[in-house]
């Protein structure tokens, strides 16, 4: 029997923040965005509204979470207390639960995973999970998708990564009620194998996304909604949300959160629970469906990140045509490395794969690629160095944010136009080769109705800015 008697809740938050500045120096904090006033920039600002009030009142201790890497590194340089709250209440769980913890793994770069070449979302999970346990110490049973985005494709590589778990939006799961309850459920990915699947009440979880300081606080909102709820949410309820609900999108609302999860969810029949202890104590027995090529939010298709749309208000068209102006520069940058790395008989993605302890500190780049490519000449060596870079910006570029925001002149989408030139200059300078003759002429038809700005204003911007010689050739 479950040593889980009563109805469960559990609170997941995903707390996660744009890439911002220079992409090849900027040193965490430098950004300085005027509109975050009083405060430096929108990571300080979110930080006092936000991370460390929830840190402050114990929440991350109560909640499953997962942190982007942009984010959580920002965090452990700027803001250490916060940073070693978040770590702390995932190794206090962990002491008391193992295996299981309070946090979860995800992308490393945060990029739209069904949107990517089957190569770059492995190498995005390993990433990911390599991150993951340098910062926890601990392999993680679950893994967040970022925007819930799915596919089968991605379900087989988390699988394959040694994930045992991802969540899922009600409306990406065909012929689901609530009363069949959070899970966790089977997702059938071959004759043998399995991922499994939690399943989030989405109109509760609305409630709180985007309603919460119309609620009336946790006590009021427990006792109107949530007790009765429990005759027919089944045995496990899970709300999942973007952690910035919780003091950044709606002042002081950490308070909600922490009166629901110490207080007013127990008067109410509930046990607080993380997704985690949940999975360890029930296996997932009842298989389920996905729709694939779906996220949390109502984009077809998830024609938000790969097409944009237009509608009588807005025209995001121009995102089609970004898309396949990155993909171009990342195919480019992959050529030229591809290249090097097999004059060595080595498989060029599987070191990437690997490569991730360099990225993440632990390893000297020099001495991974001893390690790996133990025949390599001093030339190549430093060429490979750059070309790690490259590839690391080519990962980058496609986080969802460049995507995200619905401004072609807004800072995301210039965010990726500077990886994607910085990259492409990385690369030049190291092999020689001109690199030039794509991006200016893909970006030159990225063009948006609402503002006078284009694809070639943003990459003669970021040239210019961050000192890149892609054009000087």
């Amino acid at each position: 029997m479950s040593k889980f008697e009563r109805s469960c809740l559990c609170v997941h938050g995903h707390f996660s923040q744009p890439p911002r500045g220079n992409p090849l120096e900027s040193p965490p904090g430098s950004v300085v965005e005027a509109e975050a006033a009083p405060f430096q920039n929108w990571n300080e600002r979110i930080t006092a509204t936000s991370y460390r009030p929830n840190a402050e009142k114990g929440n991350f201790g109560s909640i499953s979470y997962s942190f982007s890497e942009a984010l959580v590194k920002w965090l452990e340089a700027n803001a250490r207390d916060v940073f070693e709250a978040v770590v702390q209440a995932d190794q206090t769980a962990y002491a008391a639960h193992a295996p299981a913890g309070n946090a979860l793994a995800t992308a490393y770069n945060h990029i739209i995973l069904p949107l990517a070449r089957k190569r770059d979302k492995r190498t995005q999970i390993l990433w990911g999970v390599s991150a993951f346990e340098q910062r926890f110490g601990r392999k993680p049973l679950g893994f967040w998708l970022p925007e819930m985005a799915v596919d089968l494709e991605t379900l087989r590589l988390l699988h394959e990564a040694g994930v045992q778990y991802t969540v899922l939006a009600a409306k990406q799961i065909q012929d689901w009620t609530p009363s069949a309850g959070a899970g966790p459920f089977k997702v059938r990915l071959s004759d043998q194998r399995t991922m499994a699947v939690f399943v989030r009440h989405d109109e509760l979880s609305s409630q709180i996304s985007f309603n919460i300081h119309t609620l009336g606080g946790a006590g009021r909102w427990v006792d109107q909604v949530l007790g009765p709820a429990r005759k027919h949410v089944g045995p496990l309820l899970l709300l999942a949300t973007a952690g910035e609900t919780f003091g950044h999108h709606f002042a002081g609302e950490e308070e909600f959160l922490y009166w629901l999860v110490n207080y007013e969810a127990a008067r109410a029949g509930y046990q607080i629970v993380t997704l985690d202890q949940y999975f360890t104590q029930h296996p997932p027995s009842q298989t389920l469906t996905i729709k694939e090529l779906t996220s949390w939010g109502n984009y077809e298709g998830l024609s938000q990140w790969l097409t944009g749309f237009a509608s009588a208000q807005q025209d995001t068209t121009w995102k089609g045509a970004l898309r396949r102006a990155l993909d171009n520069a990342a195919s480019e940058v992959d050529r030229v490395y591809e290249e090097l790395v097999r004059l060595y008989g080595v498989d060029p993605w599987e070191l990437r794969n690997q490569y991730a302890p360099v990225i993440i500190g632990t390893v000297d780049a020099d001495d991974f690629i001893s390690e790996h490519l133990p025949k390599i000449t001093a030339d190549h060596r430093q060429q490979l160095k750059q070309l790690f870079l490259a590839e690391r910006l080519t990962q980058r570029m496609y986080n969802s944010y460049t995507f995200t925001d619905n401004r072609l002149d807004g800072r995301q989408p210039r965010y990726g136009v500077a990886c994607a030139a910085a990259a492409l200059t990385l690369a030049q300078q190291a092999t020689g080769e001109d690199l030039n003759d794509r991006l200016p002429l893909d970006l030159a038809v990225v063009r948006s109705a609402n503002t006078s700005v284009t694809g070639t204003d943003l990459l003669k911007g970021v040239i210019e800015e961050f000192k890149l010689d892609l054009l000087a050739r």
